[in-house]
């Protein structure tokens, strides 16, 4: 009922200045219209050439170009009314904001429960609404017992990579990691072409942990894993400038939270650690990581374009090696020099080691200029040929100059 009235009060209140305003546009027989606004409305604006009109009653406030402005005793009063009527209004409607607000409170706990209920469900039906809109195979997780390996493991058969739009089509691939069953180490150690599609591999597997511990299915043969406690990743390359960081010191940054933080229950994703920084800076650091990874037994999937660590780690027991499939062709000149990789990418987890990254085939189909690449790939050849010869010459020395390895090792040059 205040409500009403206020309302009822305001409606008049707007009759009121009507009428008075149409009296005045009699008054002075022309247009007269209210401006202003807040404390100084209902101002009347009336022609210049009508002013002449104007008693003592009209209090000059304003004038522009052709126009006066005036206040009368009737319109302050009408101002008055239009305030104390707004006042009312919105007092009127704070009690009833308080009583809905307090009304609401009373039963807090029953509108929480009702929400919580709801989001569960639309979790439920955005994991149904995945699962049949998956035109591929598709999987219920299933989970071992930490107390029931020797080791946290993942075992992912024909996995996909889940945010896929459908338009895209996507390898499935295998990826075991710690099954005491088949001995697999806690760590593979991936390489593999440029754009060969590594770390879509360790994203997919992220990606697929973590559907799983909520309860979804996953896009997959065959899903079976230990609990995850946390996901540790290093993935891209940026810095931060306003912080004055560079990608180098980000990439550290990164690595010295996994390595304090991981447990041997933690899945660590590592891409490519050591690339901000020189060769040798880079390989000696994600050599040092890749061993104190190995010590802790963690989950692990770090891939590289160093191929030295392929060869420090190859006897490692616990370090498996794979890569990213992919089939190589090198166009010849007349020369019999090789100037071209092309490479077709085979998207596709394989067990082993990729003798090489193939970085000018990216080259290529980045845009790069033939000649520049052509200029590239000789002094690679040459690079290649003096480290070759620089182990050749230190596995002669490390095996005491015995006659018959000493002839195969120079024959090998």
């Amino acid at each position: 009922p205040d409500y009403d009235e206020a309302v009822e009060a305001l409606n008049l209140l707007d009759s009121n200045q009507k009428a008075y305003l149409k009296s005045q546009c009699e008054f002075f027989g022309c247009t007269v219209k209210y401006v202003g606004t807040d404390k100084k409305r209902f101002q009347l604006e009336v022609p210049e050439a009508a002013c002449r009109k104007v008693s003592s009653d009209y209090q000059l406030q304003g004038q522009r170009k052709g126009f006066k402005k005036y206040w009368t005793s009737k319109t302050k009063e009408l101002l008055e009314n239009q305030m104390v009527a707004e006042d009312k209004k919105k007092n009127v409607l704070h009690g009833l904001r308080k009583r809905i607000f307090s009304r609401f409170s009373e039963r807090y706990t029953d509108w929480m429960a009702a929400v919580q209920c709801l989001s569960v469900l639309d979790v439920l039906m955005s994991f149904a609404e995945y699962s049949r809109g998956q035109g591929g195979e598709i999987c219920i997780p299933e989970f071992l017992p930490p107390n029931a390996c020797v080791q946290p493991c993942v075992m992912l058969k024909g996995g996909s990579y889940p945010c896929s739009t459908g338009d895209e089509v996507f390898i499935p691939n295998d990826t075991v990691i710690g099954d005491s069953i088949t001995l697999s180490p806690s760590l593979i150690l991936v390489t593999g072409p440029n754009m060969g599609g590594k770390s879509t591999l360790m994203r997919q597997l992220g990606l697929l942990t973590i559907m799983a511990q909520l309860g979804c299915r996953v896009p997959a043969e065959s899903l079976k894993l230990s609990p995850v406690d946390r996901i540790f990743t290093r993935l891209g390359a940026n810095d931060d400038i306003m912080a004055g960081e560079s990608t180098f010191y980000v990439e550290l940054c990164e690595t010295s939270a996994i390595l304090t933080h991981a447990s041997k229950h933690s899945l660590v994703l590592i891409d490519e650690l050591g690339r901000g920084t020189s060769t040798y800076d880079g390989t000696a650091i994600a050599h040092a990581v890749l061993r104190q990874l190995t010590a802790m037994q963690c989950r692990t999937l770090f891939s590289t374009h160093y191929h030295s660590l392929v060869e420090d780690f190859k006897d490692c027991d616990n370090v498996a090696l794979g890569h990213m499939a992919c089939m190589a062709e090198t166009e010849m000149e007349a020369e019999g020099e090789g100037v071209q990789e092309n490479v077709t990418f085979l998207y596709k987890f394989t067990a082993g080691a990729c003798p090489k990254s193939y970085g000018f085939n990216a080259a290529r189909l980045a845009g790069v200029p033939a000649h520049i690449t052509k200029v590239g790939y000789a002094r690679a050849r040459t690079l290649e040929a003096e480290c070759h010869l620089r182990k050749t010459f230190q596995n002669i020395f490390r095996k005491g100059f015995n006659t018959n390895q000493f002839k195969h090792q120079i024959s090998a040059l």
